[in-house]
């Protein structure tokens, strides 16, 4: 390693080992994202590269910030900004989070989607081992890019050990799909933060396709109804009766927590179809520069 001191293991997830790491000569703590090439296909590495390209020109204070990429001869390796801590920890510390709390980490997850949906970048495997904590508790959405090389059924066979919990209907079917699963992988999570537990969930990876793709969310009882219209507007069955961005940006739910600093001023609203689901994003969109929101409260 030229560049940087590999110091610890700091997390090990679907696509590789993560460590924390230092940049030589400098104070500068980063994350390093080991990569393995052994299993890859040459097309999934070519993907890779593709989508390590784009996340270079990504700029946003809810999405993890890209810093240097290089190869070994065993490893693809990506060095980001190092974050403190993870939304899964939470979720393993606490269970569950008052609504306030949620409608505040809520926010910050649709300012980033919309980010890169505004760009025509799909994430494909959101869960909350890809949300990470920054300074002050501000979200970071990590490993998009990652997500987006691998096939389908790469991606449904490795999300979370072979429980694709967070996963849209369209997506464990192997169906055709546009940002729409992101959007349900999203209410997957915010459901997960409230309930304690995932909408759907079983030790069984067939049985939990099956869940997924026919059983009805059941909704706890304490939800306010704004909470629970917002969430089942992300969790319908079928994508094109989830939310709409214009519908989903207006909610009640995140009424006073995205105002317009988290948004493009030049609303572009996006047809939900053609989707461009492949590595390269379309141009010609606006650049949204976005302010950092509100840290979580202890």
């Amino acid at each position: 390693m030229e560049r940087y001191h590999v110091l610890e293991v700091i997390g090990e997830g679907s696509f590789g080992r993560v460590y924390k790491g230092r940049r030589k000569h400098s104070a500068q703590v980063v994350a390093l994202k080991f990569i393995p090439k052994l299993g890859r296909s040459d097309k999934e590495l070519r993907n890779l590269q593709r989508e390590i390209e784009i996340m270079r020109g990504l700029h946003h204070p809810n999405i993890i910030q890209m810093l240097d990429s290089f190869d070994t001869d065993k490893e693809v390796v990506v060095v980001t900004d190092y974050a403190e801590g993870e939304l899964f920890q939470i979720l393993e510390d606490d269970g569950s989070l008052p609504e306030e709390q949620v409608q505040a980490i809520a926010a910050q997850l649709v300012s980033a989607l919309y980010y890169l949906h505004s760009h025509r970048i799909l994430h494909r495997d959101m869960k909350p081992q890809n949300i990470l904590l920054g300074k002050g508790g501000v979200i970071k959405l990590c490993d998009f890019g990652f997500a987006r090389a691998m096939s389908i059924h790469t991606l449904v066979l490795t999300s979370i050990k072979g429980t694709p919990l967070y996963m849209a209907p369209e997506l464990v079917q192997e169906q055709p799909y546009d940002h729409a699963a992101d959007l349900w992988s999203m209410g997957c999570i915010l459901y997960e933060l409230l309930a304690g537990a995932p909408p759907f969930y079983t030790t069984s990876i067939f049985q939990l396709v099956s869940l997924i793709v026919s059983d009805p969310v059941r909704w706890p009882k304490s939800m306010s109804p704004p909470c629970k219209s917002f969430l089942q507007g992300l969790l319908m069955k079928d994508p094109r009766q989830r939310l709409s961005w214009p519908e989903l940006l207006g909610h009640p739910f995140l009424a006073g927590h995205v105002t317009s600093e988290y948004l493009p001023r030049c609303h572009r609203y996006l047809p939900p179809l053609p989707w461009d689901c492949g590595p390269k994003p379309l141009q010609g969109l606006p650049v949204f520069q976005a302010l950092p929101p509100p840290p979580l409260t202890a």
